[in-house]
Formats: C-alpha cells, structure tokens, sequence
C-alpha cells in the first residue's frame, strides 16, 4: 500500500512538473511580451513634424506587433548627444537608439557598445537600400546601422519677396552677394541662422568651404593636411556676409526654432538649412506654400566648387545596442521603422529616401521631387561636425560662433581648426 502510495505521490509531482514547464511554454508562445527600449532626437511634437512621422511609425510597429512593443524616449538633438555619450560609457544604452553616422558614431562603434548587424539582417534587405547608404556606418566590413533618411544641404529662395523686391534670384556667387546687399538696401535682412543652436551657422561656413576649394580639398583638410588654406578662404567669406550684414542682428541670440518662424512668415528671402524644412513649407497651413524654390548654393566664380557636391549624405541611423536581450527582434524593428520614415519623410518632405519603394508621385512634396532631380548625379560631404565626430565638431561650431561674433579672424580660426587634431 506504501510502495502504491509512493508512486502516486511521485506521479503527481512529475504531471504537475509537466504542468509548470508546459506553462512556461505557453507564456513564452502565447501570453508573454517583449519591450525595446528606443531612443531618438525628435522631441518637439508641436514644432516638428518629423517627431509625428516617427510616433505614427512607431504606434503602426506596435499594433502590427502586439508581441513586440517599441517604448520610446525623445530628447532634443543637443542634449542627446551628451545623453547618447555618458549611457554608452556607462554600459546603458537601450536596445535601440538613434545615432548619425561617420565621426560621431565611430567611438561608439569601436568601444563595442554597438550591434554589428550582418548576421541578423535577412536575405535581401541590402538589396532594398539605395547606393551608398551605408558607407558612414560599416567597419571592417561589418554594418552597425541602418538609414532613416538621406540628408542634403538645401538652399531656399523666397520667390515671392524676390520678384516684390524686384531682385534678381542668384545663380552664381557674385550674384548671391549682390542680392544680399540688394536686400539689405531695402531694409530687409537678406539670409536667416539661429546660431543659438551652433550647427545652423557651421552649415553655412561649411557650404562656403565646399563652394570655395571643393570636395576634395576640403576632406583632405579635415583630415588635417590644410596645405590648399581651406580653412581660411571659407572664413574669409563667412566674415563678408556677416560685415555686409547678410544676418539678422540678433541672429546671435535665437534658437533654430525661434529664427525659423521668420522664414515662414515669410519674412526672409534666402535660407541654407537641410532638406528636412521642405515638408513644412508646403504643407497646407504654410503661409509661404508655393513661394519657396530650392537651388544648389551658389557656385564661386573663382572656386573649385561644383553644382553637383552637396552637403549631406546618409546620416541618421538606428542602431542595436550590444546588450540588447531581443538582438533579432531589435533588427527586425529598426528594419520596419528605417524603410517606413524613409517612405513618409519622402512624401512628407523631410528627406531623400534611402529605402528603395514604389512612391506614388502625386503623394510626393514638390521640393522633394525638385531636389531629387536636383541631386540625381549628386557628391556628398558630410556635415563637419558629424564628420568629424562630437568633440572635434563641437569645437568647429564654437570657432564659427566666434566668427559670427567678430571675436575671432578668419587667421586665428583657420589656425585653430587645424589644432583640432589635439583634441580627443
């Protein structure tokens, strides 16, 4: 009777053993749920259409994939940086995380923080990119991000207040300089910078620098060899327009945002900012809809510029974090939600697309078809400060500040960009 008992006992201990494992199948194929954790700079929902692209992506991903939910934090693009640096040196980067590419995201890449994506990325996806995507994020051979978007340098034009002003819209540089002392003249500040956000004056210096010694020139003295005085010429042409007065006085003291808004009001004639802008100008509410057009910067009669470098190029990435639990999930996320703001920000107007598709050009904003074909055969110099990585480019943005500022000669400038290879 005891040996009986024994057995039973026994019995019911392995069914309900049985039971548990069986239970914890089911969770994991039925009940349970896994969380990203992501990180991204678009931050300003009522200011920014592309943080409302990026959420409406994310809300899709997430009712597309109840088992698998992205969970999202945004922080503005300055702060994020340093955000990005102290959890990647602390070992606490989320699962998924925004990063530009080239420079910036290098000391990243190398200190292991950061998932190369090869074995996770299925048959094809590569296939599904358009060219040169990925140059600014793979290393020995391995690729740690995928592309959002394709970013160009874009030069804006007013028509409207041109053709009001009876001024000649620029295609050359000597015309360039003639319309901004044209529109000076009449009262009206000619171009628009927030240098309180220091990378939208680096743009225009950086422009000036290609249009003044051209692509090659200018990476070789980024890469320190400054023998052609690349550095020099293109101060020598940011200090003009600041003495010919080309900015707003109190350029020195708005925000990105704040100076922004005089732009579409229509308060100002030229603008040299990222293509991102272009799906606010034309949106319906835009109170300059169909006033703006966008050509290549002004060539330099006597620079070694072309029409056809532009800068720009694939910088906004999502990358994987090294420590990430759910590594193909991860992948497969950054895969849904790249080619999709790649589509929207297209038609919207807040990129060039890096995923291939099959757009419905009726969908499509106006200046994006326009730049497109604008670019079509385009060479591409990354913005400096993401070429050149965070400390060395912050050090950039704060020596053309200082140029903004008359606190510095285009001499001591060029001197102190080529120190920059002291910084670490």
């Amino acid at each position: 009777m005891k040996k009986l008992f024994s057995i039973f006992i026994i019995t019911m201990l392995v069914i309900s053993l049985q039971g548990c494992n069986d239970k914890k199948v089911n969770d994991l194929n039925g009940d349970s749920k896994i969380t990203l954790k992501m990180w991204h700079i678009w931050a300003q929902k009522s200011q920014d259409n592309n943080s409302i692209i990026i959420e409406d992506v994310i809300k899709e991903w997430n009712k597309n994939h109840p088992k698998i939910q992205i969970e999202v934090e945004s922080v503005e693009s300055e702060k994020y940086k340093t955000k990005l640096k102290t959890a990647s040196a602390t070992n606490e980067l989320p699962d998924i995380f925004y990063s530009w590419g080239g420079g910036f995201s290098e000391p990243l890449i190398e200190s292991g923080r950061v998932l190369p994506l090869n074995n996770y990325l299925e048959n094809g996806v590569l296939n599904e990119l358009n060219d040169n995507m990925l140059g600014n994020v793979t290393y020995k051979d391995k690729i740690y991000g995928l592309p959002l978007t394709f970013s160009v340098g874009t030069f804006y034009v007013n028509t409207e207040l041109f053709n009001t002003a009876d001024i000649k819209i620029p295609d050359n540089y000597d015309e360039f300089l003639a319309a901004v002392k044209a529109f000076r003249k009449k009262g009206m500040t000619p171009l628009l910078v927030g240098e309180q956000d220091r990378w939208t004056g680096m743009l225009y210096y950086d422009i000036l620098a290609l249009r003044e010694s051209g692509l090659e020139e200018s990476k070789k003295a980024l890469s320190g060899y400054d023998d052609s005085d690349v550095f020099l010429k293109a101060a020598k042409r940011l200090e003009e327009l600041v003495d010919l007065d080309a900015f707003d006085e109190e350029s020195l003291k708005y925000m990105r945002d704040e100076s922004e808004m005089l732009f579409k009001k229509g308060k100002i004639p030229m603008y040299y900012t990222g293509n991102w802008l272009a799906g606010e100008i034309q949106a319906e509410n835009s109170l300059i809809k169909d006033k703006v057009m966008i050509k290549t910067f002004p060539l330099i009669n006597s620079g070694k510029g072309s029409n056809q470098e532009f800068l720009g190029g694939a910088a906004d990435y999502l990358m994987v974090s090294n420590n990430c639990k759910n590594r193909k999930e991860a992948v497969e996320a950054i895969e849904y939600v790249c080619k999709n703001i790649s589509k929207k920000y297209y038609e919207f107007g807040s990129g060039l697309p890096a995923w291939k598709d099959n757009y419905d050009e009726t969908k499509i904003n106006k200046l994006s078809k326009e730049l497109k074909k604008l670019t079509e055969n385009g060479k591409y110099l990354l913005y400096w400060d993401i070429y050149l990585g965070e400390e060395k480019g912050d050090k950039h943005k704060e020596l053309v500040y200082k140029l903004f500022q008359h606190k510095i000669s285009p001499e001591e400038f060029a001197k102190d960009m080529k120190k920059l290879e002291e910084y670490h």
